[in-house]
């Protein structure tokens, strides 16, 4: 790999000027990632992946572009290169310089963690504004992407806590999706793709795991990852994507989505060895969450948003 870098780092000069590179170890990307230097200074970020990605990478580089367009705080698309006789491909984007909010949240004001968590909605909203050209099915594409992974989870005899009651509630409540809209989905939104400055946030990071589906399946993310580093800035990004005015319907649909989430928390966590965490971390989630009332969850009731 580190041959085929070096050749195409020398034919990505006639694109972008830099003087040196540095690997991005940070993050949990399938890309290789390099900081592209100039004048001492991170200039780009190229992502590297396999060249049997490239057509999703065009989607991505694409839907970046009519972000950054449409004013969200992202990095600049500036190039998609393929290599053939490397078997890579490559997407140049500007470099965004500040911490992840892994980093940053937990040591900003209580105050200072909601006002970025309405910062961090506002951006999600308008993320979400991007919808299909063409008409998709969410309803129907969300339940088989369930039933696979309820297939899955009996191929492999996995349990979870109060599995069936869950089960059963899902059965319920999927009617809840028939009508739901399609947008364009970040499907990764947390702190450690969001990036701050100066305990500001500057932007929104990592576009690769994008998908379609209803807006609000994205704050599933909330008590799977980004209430584990701060519940106010989760409480705040709820906040402000809805402009404070949360409606009553969102908290039914949220709890649905979380529910929909736990089997994948499960399948995840047995391919790396961590099934036990993934087991408490179930039934901490289970025990915390409305299901059977359809209002919001004990870790938002807590934050007193």
């Amino acid at each position: 790999m580190e041959e085929r870098i070096r050749k195409l780092l020398k034919e990505l000069r006639q694109q972008a000027e830099f003087d040196r590179h540095e690997v991005v170890a940070k993050g949990h990307s399938d890309a290789v990632k390099l900081a592209l230097f100039r004048d001492g200074l991170p200039a780009y970020l190229l992502r590297i992946y396999r060249l049997d990605t490239y057509s999703r990478r065009k989607n991505e580089h694409d839907f970046i572009r009519q972000h950054y367009t449409n004013g969200v705080r992202c990095q600049k698309p500036i190039a998609l290169e393929a290599w053939p006789e490397l078997q890579l491909c490559g997407l140049l984007l500007t470099y965004m310089e500040g911490e992840s909010g892994e980093v940053v949240l937990p040591g900003l004001s209580s105050e200072e963690q909601i006002l970025q968590g309405e910062a961090a909605g506002k951006e999600l909203r308008t993320i979400h504004t991007v919808v299909p050209e063409t008409e998709i099915n969410g309803y129907e594409r969300r339940y088989v992407k369930y039933l696979d992974k309820k297939r899955k989870f009996g191929e492999l005899g996995l349990r979870f806590h109060k599995q069936s009651e869950l089960e059963a509630y899902i059965e319920r409540s999927f009617g809840l999706l028939r009508d739901s809209p399609v947008c364009f989905q970040h499907d990764d939104y947390h702190p450690s793709n969001l990036i701050f400055r100066d305990g500001r946030l500057e932007g929104v990071i990592d576009f690769s795991r994008f998908d379609w589906g209803d807006p609000w399946e994205e704050f599933f993310k909330l008590p799977k990852y980004t209430c584990a580093v701060s519940r106010l800035f989760a409480a705040g990004q709820i906040s402000g994507y809805f402009d404070g005015k949360i409606p009553d319907r969102f908290w039914e649909k949220y709890n649905l989505f979380v529910a929909l989430n736990q089997h994948a928390t499960l399948l995840g966590s047995s391919s790396n060895g961590k099934v036990q965490q993934a087991l408490e971390k179930i039934e901490t989630t289970i025990e915390g969450h409305d299901f059977a009332g359809g209002g919001p969850p004990a870790w938002f009731r807590e934050t007193s948003i």
